[in-house]
């Protein structure tokens, strides 16, 4: 592939994937903790909400790498743009928690065929700049997480949830045209060297054997336990207490966008400090900004924990 084609196809990839986080991020807070507790959803029932489509990614993530590898990329990005853009429709039709729990572990497919299939592409279409526009694609990947709640609060103040969620249908839908737009990077390899069951795991075998995945894979987790406990409930205690919804989507934009300003700091920190010691400070300023949320009074007070 040639280098205009190829530039080309990484301004398309990363444009679609920017919409569709954008609207992934929409649907995901202050909008789903929020319809989810108007069809009386408990509070443990909420957090699992929340939380549920990410194990459609865990389990489905490393099938999906190397199915792609093996048929390629291109129809795999078109099947998963059209189930970012038909999925939000459903949501419409959601009666009781139930209903919710089943559409989000479906839902979450999308995001287990995004996650290695863009990634993938990228490598491919990049030759010797992939760490340089790996980059370029991980900002643009967080900007739609910071657009996407910040987005969704205000819209919240207009719409109802399931109107909201119609609405990032549509725009997940604007994402058609740059993917239909893009065109296989390498040839398919056809050989089968192996079968399927047997690449995955020897996948995952040589990383479980990998001390540094475990490590740094059991201290990530601990960091979006935290995290995503703070997505499912701070909607609605905050509501509870009086915010403005747009605050509530304007402090998980603020989030976002701060750990984007300072991920070279953090790095740099990193480098100088010793890994372990950045991440235990890292861990013990979420862990502070945490335990003070329950005290903050007033909007700038709860943007400034952010």
């Amino acid at each position: 592939m040639n280098r205009q084609p190829a530039n080309r196809n990484f301004v398309y990839v990363t444009l679609a994937d920017f919409i569709l986080r954008a609207g992934y991020q929409m649907g995901k807070t202050p909008l789903l903790p929020i319809f989810a507790a108007s069809l009386g959803a408990s509070d443990a029932l909420l957090g699992f909400i929340v939380s549920v489509s990410t194990l459609t990614g865990m389990a489905l993530k490393p099938l999906i790498g190397v199915l792609s590898d093996r048929w390629g990329r291109r129809w795999w990005l078109i099947a998963g743009t059209l189930w970012f853009a038909a999925m939000p429709f459903l949501y419409h039709f959601v009666q009781s928690p139930g209903q919710l729990v089943g559409l989000r572990i479906v839902h979450g497919l999308a995001t287990a065929i995004y996650g290695p299939v863009t990634l993938a592409y990228i490598a491919e279409v990049s030759g010797k700049r992939k760490a340089e526009r790996l980059g370029w694609f991980d900002m643009a990947r967080s900007g739609g997480y910071i657009v996407g709640p910040a987005a969704a609060g205000w819209m919240l103040l207009w719409l109802a949830p399931a109107q909201v969620f119609t609405a990032i249908g549509l725009l997940s839908l604007v994402a058609l045209a740059p993917v239909l737009a893009l065109s296989e990077p390498a040839p398919v390899n056809t050989r089968r060297s192996l079968p399927v069951h047997r690449q995955i795991a020897l996948a995952l075998k040589a990383g479980s054997r990998t001390p540094a995945v475990w490590l740094s894979g059991g201290l990530e987790a601990t960091v979006y336990l935290a995290l995503y406990a703070l997505k499912a409930f701070l909607p609605i205690y905050a509501l509870a207490a009086g915010v403005n919804v747009a605050v509530v989507g304007l402090f998980f934009s603020l989030q976002e966008g701060t750990a984007l300003a300072l991920k070279p700091l953090g790095g740099r920190m990193g480098d100088r400090l010793g890994y372990l010691a950045a991440i235990a400070l890292g861990m013990g300023v979420s862990g502070a900004a945490l335990w003070l949320l329950p005290g903050a009074e007033g909007n700038l007070a709860l943007l400034a924990l952010a």
